[in-house]
């Protein structure tokens, strides 16, 4: 069973947490938009959570990958919750196909590419701000296990 938030769809299990992440988020005003978008744009898109750690956009499918119990610890030595990770993930899924495409290609050390430099800098530095949660430099981190998709 899924549950539908306009254009976005969750499994009835994930949606509790899902809930939480973006309640936790929509804190930030940039956040706010980004989920706007998801819940009301133009493209029907999925979240599927896991407990492998994975967080990703596959944009062929237009899922997100999420998982709610894995916090980042980032190379700076600081913590970011699950939420974060959705945000960022967010972030991908909602962005013109045009922009994010050929960001991916650029390639950046240390970030990857150029769309993950983007969002890094951009969406998920502010709304660690907002959050006061650590902020990353890199696209690195290791990952690590929390009770709750806020937890740190």
């Amino acid at each position: 069973m899924r549950v539908l938030h306009g254009s976005l769809d969750v499994s009835v299990r994930g949606n509790a947490a899902y809930l939480q992440a973006r309640r936790y988020l929509c804190r930030d005003p940039i956040e706010r938009t980004i989920f706007s978008s998801l819940e009301h744009g133009p493209r029907h898109i999925h979240l599927r959570l896991n407990s492998s750690n994975d967080d990703s956009y596959d944009p062929n499918t237009r899922t997100i990958y999420w998982d709610p119990c894995s916090a980042l610890r980032t190379t700076g030595g600081g913590r970011q919750s699950p939420a974060l990770g959705l945000g960022h993930e967010a972030d991908h899924a909602t962005v013109s196909a045009a922009i994010r495409d050929a960001d991916i290609v650029r390639r950046i050390p240390a970030y990857d590419n150029l769309e993950e430099r983007r969002v890094i800098l951009g969406s998920e530095q502010h709304a660690a701000r907002t959050l006061h949660e650590a902020v990353r430099h890199d696209h690195r981190g290791s990952c690590y296990r929390v009770a709750t998709p806020t937890s740190r």
